[in-house]
């Protein structure tokens, strides 16, 4: 062990002092120089420790393992960066928490505090420009209105209406003390910031669940296939289509789920790979807004290997589809049902053909027939073919046509 001790001259409060024990394992230096204490602890493989008042800092040469028996608790006052050059793998046999942002954000009603406030400008921002009745898609409110609807479909469009007073800059103004105060309260910081430079693999679970999560039954729903005429009377012929039922085989399975929930947005892109979702079960897209499919080209198909599919397209109000070009149904038997009139407005409509029809035919035009025209059905007169009886004297009338 060797000590040296040496005190400044001119003042005496200064030590210079250094002790160092070298063995042929390493070496432990103490250094008491006033105001650059420290301890340094290296091992002759150039691992070392060392303390000082400013910084505390280890290097291993080689591999580094820590072992903890009990519980490990970590504080650290400023920020804590880590850099690995390599892979890294955290183990965890039971769960993960990460939680991020102040207490006072997490432990605290001050969200939904700054939800209520900010409510005011919301309902402002939602109101519609001009004073036309609207409802609110989620909390229901009613924007009530004034001016005239139109007169002859008692459509807003077309109609007069005043354009609203826009109060959002000035409710804007008059909650945005209180805003800063509660973001205030909030703390910086609460943001999770995940970035991959290749992939990001997500797995919940060891094993993919592939057991049946509904059926399909081919021939569970009786409908009206088309209609016929028989004895003189319309009559339907029936026929079955298919039906999915949801049997909720995996809720109760311990294992597998992934959540993730948003307060406002969840935005998701992709490159040119694209974007593609399997699942053995139900698949749900919900919204109580506007849900928008576009693409260059859009596919919707139903079918299994049953050939058993379905498609249900179902609306409170319309349903409204335009093609600039082409549109084109193909199906073995197809119905349209309406309560009401079914309007073909077109300037021509070709039936390639026979065409029937169990009511009156209103012609409000010409009547053009290459063929012949027979009234009183099978058997009856032809407009073409049909022959009178004699005139009779006086009228000028001829017998009923033969």
């Amino acid at each position: 062990m060797e000590t040296s001790r040496v005190n400044s001259g001119g003042e005496f409060i200064t030590d210079r002092d250094e002790t160092v024990l070298n063995t042929n394992a390493g070496s432990i230096a103490f250094g008491s120089t006033t105001g650059r204490e420290k301890i340094h602890i290296s091992h002759k493989s150039g691992s070392n420790i060392n303390i000082t008042d400013k910084v505390t800092s280890e290097l291993a040469t080689n591999n580094k393992q820590l072992l903890v028996l009990g519980d490990e608790f970590a504080t650290i006052a400023g920020n804590k960066h880590t850099s690995v050059n390599s892979d890294k793998e955290d183990r965890v046999k039971g769960d993960v928490t990460i939680i991020t942002g102040s207490d006072n954000l997490i432990n605290s009603t001050l969200a939904g505090d700054w939800l209520d406030k900010y409510g005011e400008l919301a309902a402002a921002k939602a109101r519609p420009n001009w004073d036309y009745t609207a409802i609110g898609n989620n909390t229901g409110v009613v924007y009530q209105g004034g001016g005239s609807v139109n007169p002859e479909s008692g459509a807003v469009q077309g109609g007069s209406f005043k354009e609203q007073n826009n109060a959002v800059p000035q409710i804007a103004e008059e909650i945005a003390g209180d805003l800063a105060n509660i973001e205030r309260e909030m703390g910086t910081g609460g943001s999770i910031r995940m970035m991959s430079g290749k992939h990001l693999y997500l797995q919940a679970g060891p094993a993919a669940v592939k057991y049946d999560s509904g059926t399909i039954t081919p021939n569970k729903k009786e409908v009206t296939k088309c209609w016929t005429v028989q004895d003189g009377e319309q009559k339907q012929i029936k026929t079955s289509t298919s039906v999915y039922e949801n049997t909720d085989t995996s809720s109760s399975i311990p294992f597998g789920d992934v959540h993730i929930a948003a307060g406002t947005k969840i935005n998701m892109s992709s490159g040119s790979g694209g974007i593609s979702i399997t699942t053995a079960g139900e698949a749900n897209l919900n919204s109580t807004g506007r849900t928008t499919i576009g693409g260059t080209a859009v596919s919707i198909g139903a079918g299994d290997n049953n050939s058993a599919g379905r498609v249900d397209v179902l609306a409170d109000k319309d349903i409204f589809i335009r093609s600039s070009d082409l549109m084109t149904q193909v199906s073995s038997v197809r119905n349209d049902v309406t309560s009401g009139q079914h309007t073909f407005e077109t300037p021509t409509a070709v039936f390639t053909g026979n065409l029937e029809i169990f009511g009156d035919l209103i012609v409000h035009g010409c009547i053009l027939a290459n063929g012949d025209i027979t009234a009183g059905g099978q058997g009856g007169v032809s407009l073409l073919k049909h022959t009178h009886g004699g005139v009779s004297p006086g009228s000028g009338n001829t017998a009923a046509p033969n």
